[in-house]
């Protein structure tokens, strides 16, 4: 963004240098990456005026020209064919470099110099806009305006003596894409005045609503409308002040009606648009949405095809401009124009970003509305325009304002605490303090009951022209900034012991290795999907303020929606059998303890797993089996195994959520720390998914805190393991985990590994029952066990399985 320093000065009285203003910018969060003096590529060229004009004696198409700059009359040699004398012209003295890209011989920056030119000795040159780089005109010299002063600087006398600052402005800050908005802020910052211009409209007695109509279909993507038509108008080129600021700030000037909404976008950061109001049908204005394929093209005489979605304006026959983005060709001004509509209108972000994007279209109007105008200021800049044009291109000002704001768009009330700011900051500022700090900053209080009885908590309206301002935190980001972050002392952060538990900071890598060890092939994927998505595995869902698209309206609270998308994709593309894994982030919205306006969040790191297809690949010797529970499960267990991590559990619950249906839970150390199960067949039929597909979620945090990066090592066994058999007949309602936990419980110390390896159901035991099988593998570390040892610790394991879980024991 640049912002001109003479511009500046309109609205705040500046009384430090350029480098100290850039200083004080750049430490309030407003970075100014480059200073540029405009005036200085300016130096040894004044206004002069020629007094006389005399043919070249022996060139046809030179002139000896006597020009006067002020301190003294100088003989100049021009090949210019519209010098003439009384002209007041532009004059290169001697050791002027020519601004536009003009070279010597040598390749070097021309500069002027006393040469001789046909015989003819010429100390200096009259110089056309283009070599002045003014603009792109080449055949003749640029004559100024009559009254300019003789023997000024040049860049006084265009107004170009100005110093540009080069501002690299956030996303987050469409406030300061603008001279007012920062402004605003330097005046805040060196607590000074802002001074706004005073705008008297002059017009007339018309009734505006027997000529103009606004009707706004589509409120919720432009909340307001406003306008006003005038009369009379004559188009042609601006001013030399206002093409030159213009110019100076990066734009191109067009024409004068152009060059005001420009103008005047550049002052105050909001958008608006000039229609040729005879072209507009019936005088009728309509915002609307819902047109599809209609051809429409735009003022860059480029066709484009519009589609359902996109907001526009529309008069009672034809669409007239994409609203926000670009104006229509059919509604162009011209040099006929003499009635001209001034649009300035407040649109919604998401939409207008959304139709930019699809069109590849980035204007300055859709950059501001992307990110964020101010509803608020649209009659000021309409008023200012008109303003600016009865007095450029005349004209007449028919009657009042159109404004059509069926919804005010309420006042953002933000509550923080005073604790809270001491907190973060590491600084101790009174409430007084904090008040007089955002009052800077067009912040106002507020009157909330609720918190006028605790002396921590404030209540503030965000002022209009701030949307970032959406919570807590980002209001105590502004207390930092108008506080100074040069006055928050350094504190010295000490320096942690970390226990001999605490995991590496690496860990994540180390998972990563250990399934792309095992043949699992990794995906990343968006943190951002639309409502309908986010919300199927929890509705405490993290929405978020001003979404790019509605692809992207809220943040995910399970991997599992993007992991679906992924082997949908590669089924329909002919890869069936997946096995995956995503490590990534999950967000949640929960209730504030304090009240409705302290919203709090949470994220949680989580690991998911899915398998899909066949186990094994197509081989001549080996059928295919399909992917099922057990594989995922083993690949868990595998990966706790890795890891060093024990006291797993896996426990088989009934209910199923959001997603599965059927599964086991997770537990380390009686902790639950996830899942692993089926996901639910109408969640694949969302996502035209025909496979089963069995996952696994993990939070990541639960295993880290569990896990013991100092490790105790064991000899290898000395004395020799005795293997017993028992296979059990049992009610099919009764776990697994609760077999192995009551084989544990009666097994003593000498019972090390227990390992399923038959499982029956039949006829031949019962249809409602189920046949386990189980190798006991028992040691001890200090002598070698006997038959009768080991007799006594079955005949226990078998007295507990049969009189606690009702089994029957097969012999």
């Amino acid at each position: 963004m640049r912002i001109s320093l003479g511009w500046l000065k309109k609205y705040v009285a500046i009384n430090v240098s350029p480098e100290e203003l850039a200083h004080s910018l750049t430490m309030c969060g407003l970075e100014v990456e480059s200073i540029e003096y405009l005036g200085a590529k300016y130096n040894h060229f004044v206004v002069g005026k020629v007094i006389d004009v005399q043919k070249h004696p022996k060139a046809d198409r030179l002139t000896v020209c006597q020009v006067d700059i002020g301190a003294e009359k100088v003989q100049i040699v021009c090949g210019a064919p519209n010098v003439a004398a009384g002209q007041t012209v532009p004059v290169g003295l001697i050791d002027a470099v020519v601004p536009r890209d003009q070279h010597d011989p040598n390749g070097n920056p021309l500069k002027i110099s006393k040469v001789s030119l046909r015989g003819v000795e010429s100390n200096g040159m009259i110089c056309s806009e283009y070599e002045l780089g003014l603009g792109d005109d080449k055949e003749g010299i640029l004559v100024l305006e009559a009254s300019a002063p003789i023997g000024v600087p040049l860049a006084d006398q265009l107004g170009v003596n100005d110093i540009i600052f080069e501002i690299g402005v956030t996303p987050n800050r469409p406030d300061a894409l603008s001279h007012i908005g920062i402004a605003r802020e330097v005046a805040a910052i060196q607590n000074i005045k802002l001074m706004l211009p005073a705008i008297d409209v002059q017009t007339n007695d018309t009734s505006i609503s027997d000529l103009v109509k606004v009707i706004i279909e589509d409120v919720e993507n432009c909340p307001r409308y406003s306008g006003r038509l005038i009369s009379g108008v004559k188009i042609g080129k601006s001013p030399l002040w206002l093409e030159r600021i213009l110019e100076s700030v990066g734009i191109r000037p067009i024409n004068n009606i152009v060059d005001v909404t420009n103008y005047v976008l550049m002052e105050c950061g909001q958008p608006l648009h000039a229609f040729d109001f005879d072209k507009v049908s019936n005088g009728t204005i309509i915002v609307k949405s819902g047109i599809d394929d209609f051809n429409f093209t735009t003022l860059d005489h480029k066709e484009r095809k519009l589609r359902p979605d996109t907001l526009m304006i529309c008069d009672d026959k034809k669409p007239i401009a994409i609203a926000g983005v670009m104006g229509g060709e059919n509604t162009e001004i011209t040099q006929s124009t003499t009635r001209v509509f001034i649009e300035s209108a407040y649109f919604l972000p998401r939409s207008i970003r959304r139709t930019a994007k699809y069109f590849g279209l980035s204007t300055d109007a859709s950059q501001r509305f992307e990110r964020g105008a101010d509803p608020e200021i649209t009659l000021w800049a309409l008023n200012k325009a008109a303003d600016m044009i009865i007095s450029i291109a005349g004209g007449t000002v028919l009657g009042n304002s159109i404004d059509v704001y069926p919804n005010k768009i309420k006042e953002k009330e933000i509550v923080i605490r005073i604790s809270k700011v001491n907190e973060l900051l590491g600084i101790t500022i009174s409430k007084k303090e904090i008040i007089d700090l955002l009052t800077k900053i067009s912040f106002k209080l507020s009157n909330k009951e609720s918190t006028k009885s605790n002396p921590d908590l404030l209540s503030l309206l965000v002022p209009s022209f701030r949307p970032d301002i959406e919570r807590e935190i980002d209001v105590i980001e502004e207390i930092a900034r108008m506080h100074g972050y040069d006055n928050i002392p350094v504190h010295e952060i000490t320096k942690l012991r970390l226990s001999e538990n605490n995991p590496p900071k690496d860990f994540l890598p180390i998972i990563r290795d250990c399934f792309i060890g095992a043949g699992l092939q990794e995906i990343v994927t968006n943190s951002m999907q639309p409502i309908s998505i986010a919300t199927l595995a929890s509705d405490n869902v993290v929405k978020i303020a001003n979404p790019i698209s509605r692809d992207m309206e809220a943040l995910r609270t399970s991997l599992l929606p993007s992991m679906l998308e992924v082997i949908r994709e590669n089924i329909f593309k002919g890869n069936s059998s997946l096995r995956l894994f995503e490590i990534g982030k999950t967000y949640y919205h929960h209730h504030s303890i304090i009240g409705e306006y302290l919203p709090q969040y949470s994220e949680k790191t989580q690991l998911l797993i899915a398998f899909t297809g066949n186990q094994n690949p197509l081989r001549w010797d080996e059928k295919p089996r399909n992917i099922d529970f057990f594989d995922v499960k083993g690949e868990i267990e595998s990966f706790f195994q890795k890891i060093f991590l024990d006291n797993i559990k896996f426990i088989h619950y009934p209910n199923t959520n959001a997603l599965s249906e059927r599964g086991v839970h997770i537990e380390i150390n009686k902790e639950y720390a996830g899942m692993v199960g089926y996901v639910r067949k109408e969640i694949l039929k969302q996502f035209d998914i025909e496979n089963e597909v069995i996952f696994a979620e993990i939070d990541i945090e639960k295993i880290i805190n569990k896990i013991k990066i100092k490790r105790h090592y064991t000899t290898l066994p000395k004395y020799p393991s005795m293997i017993r058999d028992i296979a059990l007949v049992i009610e099919p309602n009764i776990t697994m985990d609760k077999i192995e936990e009551a084989i544990k419980a009666s097994g003593t110390s000498l019972l090390k590994h227990i390992e399923l390896f038959d499982t029956y159901s039949g006829k031949q035991i019962g249809d409602s029952k189920k046949s386990y099988a189980f190798r006991l593998e028992f040691y001890s570390e200090d002598h070698t066990l006997t038959q009768n040892e080991i007799d006594g610790v079955m005949n226990n394991i078998i007295n507990e399985l049969e009189h606690k879980l009702k089994a029957i024991i097969r012999r």
